[in-house]
């Protein structure tokens, strides 16, 4: 068996752009997404089998064809003509339907491990380019880190940034699926902190941590939380215990605090109503 950790992101800007009217990707959304990879990560092991399965120890995650691993090993067999079948372990850690894309990132690591399996020889651009066909948060998983995402602007560029950042993810024991908080969009207000989101980056690569707080947004909050009130005040809650910004992640439930230090962090954890967990910056692999 080939294990790997899938790790997973947080959004600390979140722009919806546009519903893309035509082409291949009609009804997606292009987004202006700056995502940043954690060290919260799932734990994935796959081994060739006499059928396809999925065996994981959260029971919310789907063990059929809507699960996004075994759809990247349906689709890289069709791919390439491939008469195998797989077992896939997933050791669940990132919570389901909270805004962080586990499914995405283990669909990105399944097609990491298939590749290696199989021996496919793909490339980056490659994955890339396969991963969109599973879902529009799988291809940043290929190169990670800090990152520009468009998502169905089919633009995804890396940022060269050296900040390094302590989250509380602040995690209720609800979800709030994607389709629901779109649904919920006033497309009228949208897309209007673009500029936010430059300067985000723009932070990110002079390496001034402090000038992040200001520039963090996220469109999905005014709709999610006149749904979901009590996600506004779990906001309120770690921007009170001191986190220097508190951010809506991808379309939630999740909701991130940045903190001074790993000992602030604790504290918070301690002071917020909902279950929590520490998080840091995901290290290059150099220093893993």
């Amino acid at each position: 068996m080939i294990i790997e950790p899938s790790y997973t992101r947080v959004t600390l800007a979140l722009d919806i752009v546009r519903r893309v009217p035509d082409g291949p990707y009609k009804g997606y959304h292009e987004l202006g997404s700056i995502k940043h990879q954690i060290d919260l990560c799932d734990i994935v092991g796959i081994e060739e089998a006499d059928a396809d399965r999925i065996e994981c120890d959260d029971p919310l995650v789907p063990r059929d064809g809507r699960n996004s691993c075994l759809a990247v090993a349906a689709r890289v067999r069709k791919k390439f003509g491939i008469d195998r079948k797989v077992r896939i372990t997933i050791e669940k850690r990132i919570p389901v339907r909270g805004g962080l894309a586990g499914g995405s990132a283990n669909a990105a690591t399944t097609l990491s491990i298939l590749n290696r399996l199989w021996g496919l020889g793909l490339s980056i651009a490659e994955c890339i380019d396969l991963g969109r066909l599973i879902g529009m948060d799988v291809p940043y998983y290929f190169i990670g880190r800090s990152a520009f995402d468009s998502e169905a602007g089919l633009r995804l560029e890396p940022i060269d940034s050296k900040c390094s950042f302590v989250f509380v993810l602040a995690c209720p024991e609800f979800g709030v699926s994607t389709a629901e908080a779109y649904r919920g969009l006033d497309y009228d207000t949208i897309g209007r902190n673009r500029a936010r989101t430059a300067a985000l980056r723009a932070a990110l690569e002079a390496g001034d941590a402090r000038a992040i707080g200001p520039c963090m947004h996220n469109d999905f909050e005014s709709s999610v939380f006149s749904r979901y009130p009590g996600l506004a005040a779990i906001k309120n809650e770690l921007l009170a215990s001191g986190c220097d910004a508190a951010l809506l992640t991808g379309s939630g439930s999740t909701v991130i605090g940045i903190t001074r230090d790993e000992r602030h962090a604790d504290k918070v954890c301690a002071s917020v109503s909902c279950r929590t967990t520490v998080a840091k910056t995901l290290p290059p692999p150099s220093v893993r």
